[in-house]
């Protein structure tokens, strides 16, 4: 049987990034080894999406599926697309991502090689035009990439460039967890995958270019950034900290709150980098502490 790869696209009003996202896609070679389709979920109830993915359908040797998602979270838009989805692999990606044409191939011949349960790839930065030197400098949108073949633990997943057997989904009802509005619901369904026994493997050569537009340039999207991923990250380890480790936990993230705070004069004569790497180590701890009291300071993802 050949294998069959559903690449899974949720989006939200980003038809510009969609339409270079598949028009990629359909450039992916397989070397005869596959066969692959497109699932595209609009998370707008209006589906903007819809004209974008008709009109690409009639020039595009690829198969789009697509849905529309009203409830506006991003788990349940990748619920969605999973319902739609029939390959015997699931790979996901963003809508603001675009792959080189090796993708899908490397990361297939990953999985089989590794014989692991899903393979994940590094996601590098794309900027159209030249950033602020502060972004650069502080190296914002890079993220870890780790060795192939390494075996990842759950805080180190994502789900921005993966290929899953979707067996995971079909015989172990696995899925995304709604309670997760505004992030974290892929690192939440990895937790719940590993502690099941499943392995996941990363793959250092199957990356994909995320498209970082000028609205994350600014200091104040950072800022929102850490107080959403601060109140997942309590969210997460919550489970594994019982009596004093919370306890501890609880006056870690007090101590680090007042000694970010204090340091924030200091980073701000050091440069613009400096002060936006404090804001973030700060905002992250203010809202893990406030998470232990259930308190969220970023209840809706809208940026």
């Amino acid at each position: 049987m050949t294998d069959h790869i559903s690449v899974c696209i949720c989006t939200y009003r980003r038809n510009p990034t969609l339409e270079r996202l598949l028009v990629n896609l359909a450039a992916q070679e397989t070397a005869g080894e596959f066969e692959f389709s497109a699932v595209v979920v609009d998370n707008d109830p209006a589906g903007p999406a819809r004209e974008t993915v008709d009109r690409l359908r009639a020039r595009l040797p690829l198969e789009i599926t697509f849905g529309i998602e009203p409830v506006r979270t991003i788990p349940a838009a990748r619920n969605h697309a999973l319902r739609l989805a029939r390959g015997s692999h699931i790979a996901i990606i963003d809508d603001d991502e675009f792959p080189p044409p090796d993708w899908l191939l490397t990361l297939l011949r990953a999985v089989r090689m590794f014989a692991v349960d899903g393979v994940l790839g590094p996601v590098l930065p794309f900027f159209e035009r030249r950033p602020p030197d502060w972004l650069i400098k502080g190296r914002f949108c890079e993220r870890p990439i780790h060795r192939t073949g390494t075996l990842l633990d759950w805080n180190q997943t994502r789900t921005g460039n993966v290929l899953l057997k979707k067996d995971l989904f079909d015989a172990h009802g696995l899925s995304f967890d709604l309670k997760w509005q505004t992030s974290g619901s892929d690192r939440a369904f990895f937790k719940q995958a590993i502690a099941a026994g499943f392995r996941f493997a990363s793959v250092a050569e199957a990356p994909v270019y995320e498209i970082v537009p000028p609205e994350r340039w600014t200091k104040s999207y950072y800022w929102r950034r850490a107080l959403v991923h601060g109140f997942n990250s309590h969210r997460n380890s919550r489970g594994e900290r019982r009596g004093l480790s919370s306890a501890a936990a609880a006056l870690k993230s007090s101590a680090a709150v007042l000694a970010y705070a204090a340091a924030l004069p200091f980073c701000a004569c050091l440069g613009a980098h400096r002060l936006v790497r404090c804001l973030e180590g700060g905002g992250h701890h203010l809202s893990r502490l406030l998470a232990m009291f259930g308190v969220e300071l970023v209840k809706k993802r809208d940026f």
